[in-house]
Order: structure tokens, then C-alpha cells, then sequence
């Protein structure tokens, strides 16, 4: 065998090897992948004791806007006017959404808009892994750490209830650590 027959050798022998590697993780993201992260949340929420109705929706609607909330708190303007103008939104929403997560205001998908609005849902989801995918965030780990994390929330199967219907954390919980995705 020549040195480089040897050395081509070498090389397919890395490049399986690296193939391999690759189909492994493959596997391990489609096996993850099959309980999708609305699968796992609505578990999670079933396990909360929250049933679709009024005032689970409610108390929902209020943490997906404080959710919309923190990101946009994130966000940095190259214009003052517009960091001002969100600045003063966020106040308002803040409100709304604790309105909402306390159950001093109901809120309820219109009737004639509940296609418009499972769009608009599906549609902030892909636009935020957009987001994520242009900001560099390894989302697919980074969702799989924080429904791990809700899922840790549960104390022998059970919630931590705020008033107003909020799944509390219990003592001891941690938020996910976040910084490997970024």
C-alpha cells in the first residue's frame, strides 16, 4: 500500500467515523422530536389540572403576553423614539397581562376569529425560531432545557397553584440555564 492509498484510507476512515457521529446525533434530535413541545406543554398543563375553558385561557393569554413581554425588553433601538413608544406599549401589556394571570380579567378567543387566531399562534412560533435562527440560539435544545424545567415544576406530580390559576415554581426550583444555547 502506497503513502497515499494509506492516507485516503485515513481520510474515508475519518469521514465515516464522522458520519456516523452525525446520524447518531440525527437520531437523538428525531427521537426527542417525535413528543412535540405542544405535546409535552399540553401534558404539563393537563398534569396542572388545567382544562380548556375561560379561565385556564385567560390566565394563559396573560403568560404568553409577559412572555412577549421579556423578549421585547431584549430588544435594543437604534432610535429613542421607538425604544420611548415600546417602552410605554410594554407598561400597557404588563397590565393586561396581569389582569389576565390573576383572574381579575377574563379573556376568550372570538367565535369567528379562532382561525385567524390558531394563525396567528402558529405563525409567532415560526416567526420567533426565525428569530432565534438569525440570532444565532440553538432553539431546539434551548425549548427542550425550559420544558424540562416546567416539567420540574411539578412536585410529585403535582402543581404549585398562585392565585388566580398561575403554576407557581416550588421551593428549590431552578430556572434553566439558558447560556450554552445563546
Amino acid at each position: 500500500m502506497t503513502e497515499d492509498e494509506r492516507e485516503l484510507d485515513i481520510a474515508l476512515a475519518e469521514a465515516e467515523e464522522e458520519n456516523r457521529l452525525l446520524r447518531a446525533r440525527t437520531d437523538r434530535l428525531m427521537a426527542e422530536a417525535q413528543v412535540s413541545s405542544f405535546d409535552r406543554t399540553a401534558t404539563w398543563l393537563k398534569a396542572c389540572g388545567k382544562v380548556p375553558g375561560l379561565p385556564a385561557l385567560s390566565v394563559q393569554i396573560g403568560c404568553h403576553i409577559e412572555e412577549f413581554i421579556e423578549f421585547l425588553m431584549c430588544i435594543d433601538f437604534d432610535s429613542s423614539e421607538d425604544a420611548e413608544n415600546l417602552e410605554i406599549s410594554v407598561a400597557k401589556l404588563q397590565r393586561v397581562a396581569t389582569g389576565l394571570k390573576m383572574g381579575m380579567v377574563m379573556a376568550d378567543i372570538n367565535k369567528s376569529d379562532r382561525i385567524e387566531a390558531l394563525d396567528a399562534l402558529c405563525d409567532s412560533e415560526v416567526t420567533g425560531n426565525g428569530v432565534a435562527y438569525l440570532a444565532g440560539f440553538d432553539k431546539c435544545q434551548a425549548d427542550q432545557a425550559v420544558l424540562a424545567s416546567n416539567e420540574a415544576k411539578l412536585i410529585d406530580g403535582k402543581p404549585v397553584i398562585l392565585p388566580g390559576g398561575k403554576i407557581g415554581k416550588p421551593e428549590g426550583w431552578k430556572a434553566p440555564d439558558l447560556a450554552r444555547f445563546v
